[in-house]
């Protein structure tokens, strides 16, 4: 898993990081305080059997940060497009959930540049969308199904290190993200966020 990031100063007392990232997310593990469990998976498992799968999902992330700085310290606006896809089966039939899932998250960052790490947290919100597909083996027949959600006030909040090392360096990063879509086929929640890990190198010029 690595995040790779360009940074680009625009004069002496603003900085802008451009970052292409890739993590482990755990839809199934909601965000402290802010998530819940949801229950649309689960419903379908009692009908068809245990997923095969976990719900952990590799989100590709491309984030835009702009900061304004005063000392060590920095605020600034943050914008992230997170993009990933899972497929999940199930141990009793050939029933199958496909997911598609597009995530448009912005919001307010701080970091603090020491001398040898820069912490940060973040916070905010944006809008996600989803496909769901659905194959179902019931009783012998099939039914399929496609449905498109949005969620319009997800909520998520990260915190993390960055660690310079003559220009490039180490970035730690967790994010908690609640984002949840009711599916009309069974009228349950859908976790689209959870829990999320990423590392990574960062590079500054």
């Amino acid at each position: 898993m690595l995040i790779f990031t360009f940074t680009g100063w625009c004069n002496d007392d603003s900085v802008i990081y451009l970052a292409l990232q890739n993590g482990n997310q755990d839809t199934g593990s909601p965000a402290p305080l802010v998530g819940r469990k949801d229950t649309y998976l689960s419903t379908l498992e009692e009908i068809h059997g245990d997923l095969k799968e976990n719900r952990d999902v590799s989100p590709i992330i491309l984030s835009f940060d702009f900061y304004k700085t005063n000392g060590s310290f920095a605020s600034g606006f943050g914008l992230e497009v997170h993009s990933y896809n899972k497929s999940y089966s199930f141990e009793n039939d050939s029933s199958s959930v496909r997911l598609s899932a597009v995530g448009l998250l912005y919001g307010l960052n701080f970091y603090y540049r020491g001398d040898f790490w820069f912490p940060f947290i973040g916070f905010g919100t944006g809008n996600y969308s989803v496909k769901v597909q659905e194959e179902l083996n019931l009783e012998g027949s099939k039914t399929f199904g496609t449905v498109f959600g949005q969620v319009d006030k997800p909520f998520f909040y990260k915190l993390g290190v960055r660690i310079p090392l003559n220009g490039i360096g180490i970035v730690l990063t967790q994010q908690y993200t609640s984002a949840d879509i009711m599916v009309a086929t069974e009228n349950k929640p859908l976790s689209l966020g959870g829990t999320a890990s990423f590392f990574g190198l960062y590079y500054t010029f």
